[in-house]
């Protein structure tokens, strides 16, 4: 199995390191700079595959490629509150993040809301 060191800590940077090989190779990519969330993210190929708003409910739900499923409260995102259910509805999922061209503020990564769900689940704090 090849093995690839990189200073490179962008998930983009890594995937593009990735095309080098073939669809089916299994590699190695380290990083000394990448978090342990961003290397599971990127050993697992995880992506946000849907995203689904519920202004009704207060909810959006990020369904990942693996089927699950992160639910978080509209209100939890800095500009969605006051959100129209247009603008809520525009967004683009670019797989490792959803952008609101609408709302900048409200943009979310996936490696934040695996980091969100993995202090929640453990009932964590960051100071």
């Amino acid at each position: 199995m090849p093995t690839v060191i990189t200073d490179k800590t962008d998930i983009k940077s890594i995937e593009e390191i990735l095309a080098n090989f073939k669809d089916n190779d299994q590699v190695n990519v380290y990083s000394s700079e990448m978090s342990p969330i961003e290397t599971a993210i990127v050993f697992n190929d995880l992506k946000i595959s849907n995203v689904i708003v519920q202004k009704e409910n207060n909810t959006i739900l990020f369904i990942l490629n693996n089927s699950t499923v992160l639910q978080r409260q509209i209100s939890r995102f800095k500009g969605l509150t006051s959100a129209s259910l247009k603008q809520l509805s525009n967004f683009e999922n670019m797989g490792d993040g959803v952008l609101w061209p609408e709302i900048p503020t409200a943009d979310t990564s996936l490696k934040s809301l695996i980091q969100e769900e993995l202090l929640q689940k453990y009932k964590l704090q960051i100071a």
